[in-house]
C-alpha cells in the first residue's frame, strides 16, 4: 500500500513538474533584465556553461544568474527553445546601429543592421547589400564559415563606418 502511494506521487511529481514536450510553444522567460541586449534560444542539452562557452565566455556566469534571474543556481531549469539573456548594456559589443536581439561579438563600428526573417539566406543578404561573405562574417563573428547558421529575428551587421566606435 505504502509503496503504491509512493509511486503514484513519484508519478504525479514526474507528470506535473516536467518540461512540456510537445503541443506547447515555449517563450521567452520572463524576468530578462530591463537592459538586455542580446538574447539565445536554448537548445537541446545546454547548461550555463555551455551557452558561455557558445559566446567565447564575454560574461561570467554570476553575469547570466544576474541577467536571467529564473535560472536557478544549478542551471536545470533551462528548456529547448526558451530564450535567455547573453548580454546588457553593451557587454556583447552590440553597437548602437543594431536593435536586439543581436549576436554576442558583432563590430563595433557597424552601422548597418539587417533583421532576419524567414526565406533568408546569406547570398541574399550579401547580394542586397553589396558586401562580401569575408566581410559578412568578420562584422559578425557568430557566424559559421558556410554561413549556414543565420538565426531569425536576429539582426546581422550588413556595413561598417571607417572608425571604431
Amino acid at each position: 500500500m505504502l509503496a503504491q502511494a509512493l509511486l503514484s506521487i513519484v508519478g504525479f511529481a514526474a507528470h506535473g513538474f516536467a518540461a512540456p514536450t510537445t503541443g506547447f510553444d515555449l517563450v521567452a522567460r520572463q524576468g530578462y533584465d530591463a537592459n538586455c541586449t542580446a538574447t539565445y534560444t536554448v537548445q537541446s542539452g545546454d547548461v550555463c556553461n555551455k551557452i558561455r562557452d557558445h559566446f567565447n565566455d564575454v560574461f561570467t556566469l554570476d553575469e547570466f544568474y544576474s541577467w536571467n534571474p529564473q535560472v536557478n543556481s544549478f542551471c536545470s531549469n533551462l528548456y529547448p527553445g526558451e530564450v535567455v539573456c547573453v548580454g546588457v548594456g553593451n557587454s556583447t559589443g552590440a553597437p548602437p546601429a543594431c536593435p536586439v536581439p543581436v549576436k554576442a561579438g558583432l563590430i563595433g563600428n557597424c552601422d548597418s543592421c539587417y533583421k532576419v526573417v524567414s526565406g533568408d539566406s546569406c547570398d541574399a543578404i550579401l547580394t542586397s547589400n553589396n558586401i562580401s561573405l569575408t566581410e559578412f562574417r568578420a562584422w559578425n563573428p557568430d557566424l559559421n564559415s558556410g554561413c549556414t547558421n543565420l538565426e531569425i529575428g536576429y539582426n546581422y551587421c550588413v556595413g561598417v563606418s571607417d572608425t571604431i566606435a
